[in-house]
């Protein structure tokens, strides 16, 4: 039997990394012309030229924002609108930077990034060697472009990692990632830095618990932690501060733990549904 063929894409995004302003112009935009990017005059309406209008139309679909066509928000989207439309805090940010690591088919150099190239304090010719290897072995015989994963990286690494200019603070080319301070590039090298603490609230881990534990009402702590799309991959906690994070959440009623006899179990209290989770917070905030 033929193995299953694995979606997969690179370069979708027109060599753009997502800009300052870009999502809540589209979601105001799209919320009102939902035919927008089908749209000749859609640059004009933007106010972007006509590669950067589908760069937005990808990072919208891949941030979880858009329906497969772009032509639709969804729910998460709508909740944005609604609370946090100009993109102002960090929670937003930090669920949105999961949509996209998370995102193997759409945005999947992203994925293998924040997945498979754990190795610290790397140049880009490293990091190019390493998710050359590991799309190689996702791809399973697919052929890819080259030059397509390499311009991946150039625009993942200058979405998470690029400076901004202290000459000009208000470039809007630099992308709103950058201030997750997740990635960090020191003197040419690219190093994973955990989250500050003030800026990363638990609310964040307790939308990533319900995604993991969309069909099920108990997961193993090292799962949460250290598996595929866990904390440690997505969000580069170290165990102590997920450990941290997992008791807030348990001392607020929102899950339980057992760590007793070697379980090291969380247990859903209630139904955890990522988009209460999202309202609760903006409510609350």
């Amino acid at each position: 039997m033929a193995e299953e063929k694995v979606k997969l894409r690179l370069q979708g995004h027109e060599k753009f990394a997502l800009r300052e302003g870009w999502l809540n112009k589209g979601l105001a935009i799209l919320g009102e012309t939902p035919d927008v990017f089908l749209r000749k005059d859609a640059p004009d309406i933007f106010g972007i030229g006509s590669n950067m209008v589908k760069s937005l139309r990808y990072w919208m679909r891949t941030l979880g924002l858009t329906n497969s066509n772009g032509s639709a928000l969804t729910d998460l989207a709508k909740i944005i609108l609604q609370y946090d439309p100009y993109f102002e805090k960090s929670f937003t940010w930090w669920i949105l930077h999961s949509n996209i690591a998370r995102n193997k088919e759409e945005a999947t150099t992203w994925y293998l990034y924040f997945n498979y190239c754990d190795a610290d304090d790397l140049d880009k010719d490293e990091i190019c060697a390493i998710l050359y290897r590991e799309l190689l072995k996702y791809a399973k015989g697919q052929k890819f472009s080259d030059k397509s994963l390499y311009n991946d990286i150039d625009v993942l690494l200058n979405m998470y990692g690029r400076v901004k200019d202290k000459t000009d603070p208000e470039d809007k080319s630099v992308s709103p990632f950058v201030q997750l301070g997740l990635v960090k590039n020191l003197n040419g090298k690219y190093v994973k830095c955990h989250p500050e603490r003030k800026d990363f609230s638990e609310m964040t881990v307790l939308y990533e618990l319900a995604i993991i534990m969309k069909e099920r009402d108990n997961v193993s702590i090292e799962d949460v932690i250290e598996s595929e799309n866990g904390l440690r991959k997505i969000y580069n906690l170290t165990p102590v501060m997920a450990n941290d994070y997992l008791d807030k959440l348990d001392a607020a009623g929102y899950l339980r733990l057992d760590r007793t006899a070697g379980l090291d179990m969380v247990y859903s209290v209630k139904k955890l549904s990522p988009a209460k989770i999202a309202i609760d917070y903006y409510q609350n905030c």
